[in-house]
């Protein structure tokens, strides 16, 4: 469902060049029967199908290489590995998660789908995280786009590693909207390029951009400013 993504652009440049390692493990593959069952109804009834947590288990048994005591080795491991499972429930995964993410070096995300997992595979994941207040078909989408926020932050992933120091959520290290940006041509229809943008004028661009990323953010997200009061 999700491997073109992968194999596409930047993210697809940054595996070929050794930067970052993407594998994807169909859960399918670690089914209870020949049919490919992966779940469940749930217990006391309702609507939908549960992800069962011994098959959740057995994938992850297998991608830390120790189906025993698999929670205990990852603690331990030499390398810094962090599991997450896509949830609806789950606190909200933003820029600085992302940044967060890049201090492991293994990072493990549990795709949810259907009505949900089993309870008790959070005994073996750290953190639960949700794209935003509405919900999916399936956490396939939401893992692919919590990938590439994360892989983009990797040093000679993009070309001028330069554009993620300044850009939206982070302006003059505050929480910001990233200020408006133009091109050419300088005037089209009657709209024009701001004059303070080809003044070549530096000090006065890098001030008038500050003051237009706190209007964008007053503007549109105003809960943004809030953060830390």
């Amino acid at each position: 469902m999700i491997s073109g993504f992968f194999e596409e652009s930047i993210i697809k440049r940054a595996q070929d060049k050794k930067l970052v390692e993407i594998e994807i493990i169909n859960l399918r593959d670690f089914a209870i029967d020949d049919y490919g069952t992966v779940d469940d109804r749930p217990y006391g009834g309702g609507a939908g199908m549960i992800l069962r947590v011994d098959v959740i288990y057995k994938a992850l048994s297998k991608i830390t290489n120790n189906k025993l005591q698999m929670a205990n080795e990852i603690k331990n491991s030499k390398f810094k590995t962090k599991t997450v499972l896509t949830s609806a429930k789950g606190k909200q995964f933003n820029q600085a998660k992302a940044i967060e993410y890049l201090k492991f070096d293994h990072l493990i995300i549990i795709a949810g789908h259907y009505e949900g997992v089993d309870e008790r595979i959070l005994d073996y994941v750290d953190e639960e995280v949700s794209l935003g207040d509405f919900i999916m078909t399936g956490g396939e989408i939401a893992s692919a786009a919590i990938t590439d926020a994360v892989a983009r932050l990797i040093s000679g992933v993009l070309k001028k590693e330069e554009a993620t120091l300044q850009e939206t959520f982070s302006i003059k290290g505050e929480n910001l909207l990233e200020y408006p940006q133009y091109t050419r041509p300088e005037n089209f229809q009657g709209l024009k390029v701001p004059k303070v943008l080809t003044g070549g004028n530096h000090k006065e661009i890098e001030k008038w951009r500050l003051e237009m990323a706190k209007k964008e953010t007053r503007k549109k997200r105003p809960d943004l400013l809030d953060i830390g009061k």
